[in-house]
């Protein structure tokens, strides 16, 4: 009778030092949870994926434009032109110079509008015109002007000197729109309403234009120019032989 109760009584649980430590209810264990970042991507790919289709989309965008006037070169030219009349007509270049700048550009817009007429050389024309400092050379004439008036002898006689060699740098094309702005700078303020956007300052003041003229003295140097004053070259004449060029020589 013993016997058989034994083989129906529960075998006993292990517990202690003798149990099985991964012998564990399996019904009880639970899958981890995956954490969020475990369970998407996230939208870090999206974001590259958009950076990169815009770059494609810029990188198209700017080849065609760039293509565009390319093939376009020479109404973008004469649109430049156009409104370079404009500012030539508000410049202070003598009127005699400012008439035949303006008659040339005219003439050359004229040529311009020909059917047959060459991007190639549109191209160069503007390339020469951006360099040459057209409406400046009518501002050093002010400064030139204000030296004879406020400076003394000696003063003024270095002060020409230096401001023709400045000159001589532009009429041999080695001083371009960019250096005669940079010199001017001490006597210009910003004007939102010229087309060059700044004005001469009026008064001028004498400190103002020792600098202009220590800066033209720099342009000169930088050049190798003799320590001379040179005959000041009119600037349509300058012009002249800069378009003839282009038609001969071609751009930079």
């Amino acid at each position: 009778m013993s016997s058989a109760n034994d083989e129906n009584e529960p075998a006993p649980e292990l517990t202690g030092a003798g149990a099985d430590p991964d012998s564990t209810s399996a019904g009880d264990s639970k899958p981890e949870s995956s954490t969020p970042e475990q369970q998407e991507p996230g939208c870090m790919p999206i974001v590259v994926a958009c950076t990169l289709l815009m770059g494609i989309v810029s990188f198209v965008f700017c080849g065609v434009t760039t293509w565009v006037l390319f093939q376009k070169r020479t109404e973008v030219a004469i649109r430049t032109l156009v409104g370079y009349v404009d500012v030539i007509e508000q410049s202070l270049l003598p009127p005699d110079e400012k008439k035949s700048v303006i008659a040339q550009l005219e003439s050359t817009i004229k040529e311009m509008r020909a059917d047959d007429y060459p991007q190639e050389k549109a191209s160069a024309v503007m390339q020469r015109l951006v360099r040459l400092p057209i409406p400046q050379y009518g501002e050093l004439d002010v400064i030139d002007s204000f030296v004879k008036e406020n400076f003394d002898d000696e003063e003024r006689d270095d002060a020409l000197k230096q401001i023709s060699r400045l000159r001589r740098a532009i009429e041999l094309g080695k001083a371009t729109v960019i250096d005669v702005n940079d010199v001017l700078l001490p006597t210009t303020q910003v004007d939102t309403t010229h087309p060059l956007g700044r004005v001469l300052k009026q008064p001028l003041e004498v400190e103002k234009v020792r600098e202009v003229v220590q800066r033209a003295k720099l342009i000169g140097d930088r050049e190798k120019l003799a320590d001379q004053t040179f005959a000041r070259k009119p600037i349509d004449e300058i012009l002249k032989r800069e378009l003839k060029a282009a038609v001969n020589q071609g751009g930079f």
